[in-house]
């Protein structure tokens, strides 16, 4: 199973950041990012079946793809804006974190605001 390859992954990098923080630090912040890119890889394959499972039942209910297109870049950007702030905190930056946090809160009301409009629209057109 994939997930023990993953958790092994994480264990060896959290050992090596551990033993290298006591003897220079900014490598360990290095081997942190570099074991977080190689888990973040090593399921990059399942975002593409997920993507195509969604877009299916999307497909066979009748939904735009630009709500599903939304859907996944609302996800996107959620899970980078939380890998990257888990990052800079983890470089002893959480104010920073803080705003990347932010701006990928911001980036995401920004993305769904054309979606939320269409809503407002098609509500007020029932109404009336």
């Amino acid at each position: 199973m994939e997930i023990f390859r993953i958790a092994a992954i994480a264990l060896v990098t959290a050992f090596c950041a551990l033993v290298l923080r006591d003897i220079k630090s900014e490598l360990a912040v290095l081997v942190a990012f570099a074991g977080g890119i190689i888990v973040i890889l090593s399921v990059v394959d399942y975002f593409s079946d997920i993507f195509s499972v969604i877009s299916s039942i999307a497909k066979r209910a009748g939904i735009a793809a630009s709500v599903v297109t939304l859907i996944f870049k609302v996800i996107a950007v959620g899970y980078i804006a939380e890998f990257s702030a888990s990052l800079t905190e983890d470089a002893g930056l959480p104010s920073l974190a803080d705003k990347v946090t932010l701006a990928g809160k911001l980036m995401i009301v920004a993305s769904s605001l054309p979606t939320v409009v269409k809503l407002f629209e098609f509500i007020a057109e029932m109404l009336s």
